[in-house]
């Protein structure tokens, strides 16, 4: 396959020379140079001979090795065109830009630009190497009539075919269960497998069960399914997704598995916090765990993996996708479930969804007929179904439907076979720009998370991209080809969510076979050959440091893409030795990433100052401290990345020479201000941050001249705006702009009104934040906000001190998520937020709400009760310290209240049915005793996690059943509270799994008396209990399900007058932490006074040094 489809990588390049010859600015090149431009016409029309015989080749390479090697050399010289091509344009773009300049100056100037103009480029040299390109390229051609090569349709042809003929209906991010067609009963099996008691036969406290089959049959779509099924959700508090792909890195999956569970990682920094962490996660919990696609055969890979996860509560359960067999006998599977082949009648509904958009019944007879005669050759394989289905379902013509039918390429012999034959038969008739680009995507790795727009930004800077519409801008194009190939199943969304993107390994595989001879992929331990034809070279980052690039990369000197990809985020990144010496060796470099690179020294970028072809520079995580004026001698220059260079403070002075830059990332990037004329890069598309100069450096009437901004964009430092003028001048009313942030944070509040009053933003903004803000009332615009902004779904106003009234926020009707901090002024919350008497009910979308930090805020005036916040489903209130009354009462959606630092409230909790989370924190004042609220509902809360931290006013919980679906139970800091527990009725919370106490004040014994626990408990930890001298094993004999007991911080606790068989046989995990000295001395194995008491509990944790029964 690897010759067949590098072949049609091939013809989709040759348009790319075409569409270049084409261009204006060549012709014009040459007439300026005085040059034979009859060359680049002579130029065009060999390729177009050679264009209209590649098709022919393509098919016969693979039955005739003349036609192979013809094709071979055909590549080499067709590159080297493609090479010169970028030579001549980078001369000729130069040469404009000094024409422009001496123009400007009146012909004064020397400098900048005329230092770029190469007085000793030599015309005749140009021409000669035409030349040479062209008579090698004739030599080939004459060779047809040896190798019988026919005419057929050309690429040169189809350049004219606007890419607005593919249309393809939006995308979503909801798994499709309709292309799970023939898969109920397969989810159904699996489902009660996991939700069933333990099967017993594994090491670990959990089944391990599998999904074997060969790649292709929907294994991850199902599992996928399984996932989000709601019955799983409900049975696993901690759920966790992980693709593992062919490296089994134990180190990465730990991480990918904390990060799924939603566990920081920033501050780890080895592989043993790590798994201490995951642990730590785990302790008692049930927990399910999809491992997707594993290929690890290596038991002790496995063995070191799974080594956190003993610790998790019985029933927990692992479920393994896997085409490798061996894999089950590693892993130790309890049950493997094999997928079979679709059904005739499934296969049929999958490829008729795709082919006839469900409408095959009133299709042409003529077109199901070979429709079916197709689909029997698939397999019952979904994924060959629907990217047939796909590919046939743009062109409804019989004989473009038989010619794939009857098509040779069902005939090559592979694995996966008829997969691979259908990928194949799609990838072949995909038009040649979609084949090129599809062909760059064999860049990344297997299970990479693609971001959209940086492979757009990719594809441009490798000049794949051709707008066939003058009024389409690259980018517009781009998302075009990028949203025609997901149509046609190449990509598939990630569980990443927003722009990430995955490929089906099988389609990674595809991509890869395309560029086979000119991609080079390094991962850790595999050195592969790198001939010198490579075009393509990219380097994974699996967290190790000091990798040395091969030799054999820089002896690569038409290489066109070096991309470091920095995949684990790791603070770490790359230490390669021998990059930056040897870069200015690959002079036709277009895309370059650096990212994570750690090896700063001062000269390094000025060796990328060298690289005169390049459109993509990408030195996001790096140490780079400065950029030197050489850098803006990079004129091709379209995308910069500098995301996380906290040492760099500032830009080039001559950045404004950059004048082809389309997309500017500083996200988290340390820019103090913005140098001089950023007005000169009128070619910016995305620039997320702006920062106005102090002085000397930009204006903000900069971004008056930056008119096809769109995205994102914070502007900070506003506060040093010099006038209103200069605001008015910035025009952001006229920028698509969706998310803007507006940071006054700094000296000087004079005119700060003013100047947000001509900010003006376009009414099309959805993500707004203001901060710092000065004034003491707001704008017109922001104030009348429902006029002026009624597209907006999200607002922040932060730290805007002295601001008394607040918007009628409440008539905003798209608003879906608010957050109001530091408003210091703020002491009445009332009508003004929700409209002043409007008849339209307030925050009719309103999901979200978040208020903190406002000191002087006493009273929340509660209007339109029963009317407003429908939707809420988030409440949050934290440190407001003056508040002391009132709170909305009837919010029917809301399922998480927070409550944190708010000592003077004295307020009823709101009601509603849905309530799953409750967090009380230094509520000292506030009482939940007698929930009236709750108990009038007709409805029981299904309240699954409570959280009390300090609330010292309080002395008892709610009785009578209404916390009767708590499962997670933590009270710290309420002594009352556990003094009661037994009034109260903790002993029948039968829901109740996990159970936490900390901060508890002379608290000596726990528990005080025999069945004061709830029967199902399987966690119980104590924390912070300085007092507490020893547990009461009578008060745990009836806790059968009892697996996880902690300690930390218990420094007078012991075990001392439990019997040997005092703690629960079902005990499995003990965890003895920090500052519990005399445990840990009394538990010391096999020396200690209460070893024997602990000697039956398989794992046993002391001071973060695991240690087995």
């Amino acid at each position: 396959m690897a010759e067949l489809v590098g072949g049609a990588f091939l013809s989709s390049f040759l348009q790319v020379a075409f569409e270049r010859l084409a261009s204006p600015d060549f012709r014009n090149y040459f007439r300026r140079r005085k040059m034979d431009d009859g060359l680049l016409k002579k130029l065009h029309a060999v390729l177009f001979s050679v264009d209209k015989i590649v098709e022919d080749a393509e098919e016969r390479q693979y039955r005739d090795r003349r036609v192979k090697r013809w094709l071979d050399d055909l590549k080499d010289e067709v590159f080297k065109a493609q090479d010169l091509l970028d030579d001549i344009a980078t001369v000729a773009l130069r040469q404009k830009l000094h024409a422009e300049s001496q123009t400007a100056s009146g012909g004064k100037v020397r400098g900048f630009f005329t230092s770029l103009v190469n007085r000793n480029q030599s015309e005749k040299k140009i021409e000669s190497v035409i030349n040479e390109v062209i008579n090698n390229l004739e030599n080939l051609i004459k060779q047809n009539d040896i190798l019988g090569l026919r005419e057929g349709p050309s690429a040169g042809i189809e350049s004219g075919v606007h890419m607005s003929v593919y249309k393809r209906s939006p995308s979503t991010r909801l798994i499709d269960e309709s292309d799970m067609c023939g898969r109920g009963a397969d989810k159904e099996r699996l489902v009660e497998l996991l939700l069933s008691q333990s099967m017993g036969g594994n090491q670990l406290p959990m089944d391990v069960i599998a999904i074997t089959v060969m790649g292709g049959m929907g294994k991850t779509t199902l599992a996928n399914l399984i996932y989000e099924d709601v019955r799983m959700k409900d049975r696993f508090e901690n759920r966790a997704w992980v693709c593992v792909s062919e490296e089994f890195d134990v180190h990465q999956l730990t991480k990918a598995t904390l990060q799924s569970l939603n566990c920081p990682t920033e501050q780890l920094d080895d592989f043993h916090s790590y798994q201490l962490k995951l642990k730590e996660k785990l302790m008692g919990k049930k927990f399910f765990l999809i491992l997707d696609d594993v290929w690890n055969e290596n038991c002790k890979a496995w063995e070191d993996f799974q080594a956190p996860l003993k610790y998790a509560a019985p029933q927990s359960k692992i479920l393994v996708t896997t085409r490798n067999q061996k894999v089950v006998e590693v892993m130790c599977c309890t049950f493997t479930h094999s997928l079979k082949p679709l059904e005739d009648r499934d296969c049929w509904y999958l490829f008729a969804k795709h082919a006839f958009n469900n409408q095959h019944h009133v299709a042409d007879p003529d077109l199901v007929e070979i429709g079916r005669k197709i689909v029997n050759r698939c397999g019952g394989l979904p994924l060959a179904i629907k990217t047939l289905g796909s590919l046939l379902g743009r062109k409804h013509s019989f004989q473009h439907w038989d010619k794939i039918l009857k098509s040779n390429l069902w005939e090559l012999s592979e694995n996966d076979c008829r997969i691979i034959s259908s990928l194949k038969l799609s990838y072949h008739y995909l038009p040649s720009y979609l084949k090129r680009c599809f062909a760059y995507c064999s860049i990344f790795p297997k299970d990479y998370n693609v971001d959209k727009n940086v492979l757009i930004q990719l594809w441009m800077a490798d000049g794949l991209i051709y707008p066939t519409l003058k009024s389409m801008s690259l980018e517009e194009a781009g998302n075009e080809m990028f949203n025609d190939l997901e149509s046609r199943s190449f990509f598939e969304p990630s569980r990443e969510g927003g722009n990430f993107f995955i490929m089906h390994d099988l389609v990674n595989n595809l991509a890869k076979s395309v560029t086979q001879e000119f991609l080079v992929q390094l991962e850790v331990d595999h050195a592969p050959a790198i001939p010198t034809k490579t075009r393509y070279f990219s380097c994974i980052n699996r967290n190790y440091e000091n990798l040395k690039i091969p030799e054999e990369v820089f002896k690569c000197h038409r290489l066109r893409t070096f991309l470091l990809l920095n995949t684990c985020f790791s603070v770490k990144g790359f230490k390669c030795v021998n990059i930056m010496s040897r870069l200015s060796q690959l002079k036709y470099i277009h895309e370059l990433s650096l990212s994570g690179y750690k090896n700063y020294s001062e000269n390094w970028i000025d060796g990328i100052s060298k690289l005169k072809h390049l459109h993509y520079l990408d030195l996001s995580w790096t140490s780079v401290e400065k950029l030197p004026n050489s850098m803006c001698l990079l004129i091709n220059l379209q995308t910069l990345k500098l995301i996380g260079c906290q040492s760099l403070n500032k830009l080039p002075s001559n950045f404004y020479k950059l004048v082809n830059l389309r997309h500017l990332d500083l996200k988290y990037c340390n820019i103090q201000e913005m140098p001089k004329y950023m007005e000169k890069l009128n070619e910016l598309r995305t620039m997320n941050k702006f920062v106005v100069a102090k002085e000397g450096g930009s204006n903000i009437k900069d971004l008056g001249a930056l008119e096809h901004l769109t995205g994102s964009l914070t502007i900070s430092n506003m506060n040093c705006i010099k006038g209103v003028a200069d605001m008015r001048e910035a025009n952001l009313k006229a920028k698509q702009l969706d998310t803007l942030s507006l940071n006054f944070s700094g000296e000087g509040v004079q005119h700060q009104e003013q100047v947000l009053e001509a900010v003006d933003p376009n009414h099309n903004v959805k993500d707004l934040t203001v901060e710092g803000y000065g004034d003491n009332k707001f704008p017109k615009w922001l104030a009348s906000a429902p006029q002026f902004l009624p597209n907006l779904v999200s607002l922040r106003l932060s730290d805007c001190f002295n601001i008394v009234n607040l918007p009628p926020l409440g008539q905003l009707p798209s608003l879906q998520k608010l957050m109001l901090t530091g408003l210091d002024g703020i002491k009445v919350i009332g009508e003004e937020l929700y409209g002043n008497g409007s008849s339209i009910a307030p925050f009719p979308c309103l999901s979200y709400l978040r208020i903190a930090e406002m000191e002087k805020w006493e009273e929340w005036d509660i209007c339109y009760e029963g009317e407003s916040f429908s939707c809420l489903e988030q409440l949050h209130i934290v440190r407001c310290s003056s508040l002391k009354k009132s709170l909305p009462q009837h919010l029917p959606c809301l399922k998480k209240l927070c409550i944190e630092g708010c000592e003077n409230l004295e307020a009823t909790l709101p009601k509603s049915s849905c309530m799953e989370y409750l967090s009380l924190s230094r509520c000292e004042k506030i009482t939940i005793k007698d929930m009236p609220t709750w108990s009038s509902s007709d409805v029981l809360p299904p309240l699954h996690e409570l959280n009390l931290v300090n609330c010292r006013a309080m002395e008892s919980l709610p009785q009578g059943g209404m916390l009767s679906s708590l499962r997670s139970l933590s009270i710290s800091g309420c002594s009352k509270v556990i003094a009661s527990c037994r009034d109260w009725g903790l002993h029948e919370l039968l829901s109740l799994t996990h159970l936490l106490i900390s901060h508890i004040q002379d608290m000596e014994c726990f528990p005080e008396e025999e069945g004061l626990l709830p029967p199902n408990l399987q966690s119980l930890s104590f924390s912070w209990c300085f007092d507490m001298k020893r547990i009461n094993h009578r008060g745990l004999v009836h806790l059968h399900s009892l697996t996880s007991l902690s300690f930390y911080w218990c420094q007078r606790m012991s075990f001392e007058g439990m019997p040997e068989d005092g703690l629960p046989p079902s005990l499995s995990h003990l965890s003895i932490g920090y500052n519990c000295d005399l445990l840990k001395k009394r538990c010391e194995k096999e020396k200690g006074t209460d070893w024997p008491i602990i000697a039956h509990i398989p794992h046993t944790d002391i001071w973060g040094r695991p240690q087995e029964g």
